[in-house]
């Protein structure tokens, strides 16, 4: 039951980093409300090492099972996945918390698939500040939505956009702008790193008009998201400069921790904020 005065049984699918730090979360922080049923990762190593690192008491279980016996999903996978995820546990009628906003940028029919479902279809503001700002803006006319990202060579590598361009990020010494685009692109080509380019296209002006640039330079120590927006209501900049988690530079904690805001306002009965 999702906002009700029952034990909400959770499942979380993609055990990596992010899926460690918010199972950590439910059986500490919101032990009284939700409970973690199960856990999920198509590398079965990943969920056992998970269960024994926290002394889960949770279930391995296959996706589909893990959403028939849960009422709430948890998606820390990947962008190739978190589409067929979301569409499966929408039409199971169960709510879903979704971070690889990625897979969902050219599918706007999960959109009308969480308007038809039971369940409701949660997008934490990862690592980014301003989409509240963004939200209400919508609310009229908005002229240009922009996203710089700034990460450390490492935060990059393995990306398909790097590997595709043959760029050698170790010969990088200062700062350089790698990538320059609309949001579809630069998700597609940083499947793992801009996920915030994704969140914004999905909250404002769509993925073709959001505008993304990739910055990287060995000088970089932090994972840095820069958003302007410009609109009726005027120009808003948010700069975040976040902390890599220690397991994963790519990811940055503060995407763990707005999936742990977006648990803690479901089970609220205050809501502060748009």
């Amino acid at each position: 039951m999702i906002g009700g005065r029952e034990m909400i049984k959770s499942g979380i699918i993609g055990c990596g980093t992010i899926g460690g730090v918010i199972a950590d979360a439910i059986v500490g922080r919101f032990k009284d409300s939700i409970t973690l049923t199960g856990v999920s990762d198509v590398n079965e190593t990943n969920a056992r090492a998970l269960i024994k690192k926290l002394n889960l008491k949770a279930e391995i279980l296959k996706q589909s099972e893990l959403i028939k016996k849960c009422d709430l999903i948890i998606e820390s996978a990947s962008g190739s996945v978190s589409y067929e995820i979301a569409k499966e546990a929408l039409r199971a009628a169960k709510s879903i918390i979704v971070m690889s906003t990625g897979g969902l940028l050219d599918k706007p029919d999960i959109f009308l698939i969480a308007g038809k479902s039971a369940g409701k279809l949660y997008i934490p503001s990862g690592a980014i500040c301003g989409l509240d700002g963004l939200k209400g803006a919508m609310m009229r006319r908005v002229e240009s939505v922009t996203l710089t990202t700034k990460k450390p060579p490492k935060g990059l590598a393995g990306a398909p956009y790097i590997t595709e361009n043959k760029i050698d990020l170790d010969s990088i010494k200062d700062e350089t702008v790698i990538f320059e685009g609309a949001a579809i692109d630069a998700v597609k080509g940083f499947p793992q790193n801009v996920n915030v380019a994704a969140t914004l296209s999905l909250s404002g002006l769509g993925a073709t008009k959001t505008k993304v640039r990739i910055m990287t330079s060995p000088g970089y120590t932090s994972n840095t998201h820069e958003v302007e927006i410009t609109g009726d209501f005027g120009r808003l900049k948010t700069v975040t400069d976040n902390v890599p988690m220690p397991t994963n530079p790519k990811t940055s904690y503060l995407a763990a921790l707005s999936a742990i805001a977006v648990l803690d306002g479901i089970i609220s009965s205050v809501k502060i904020g748009n």
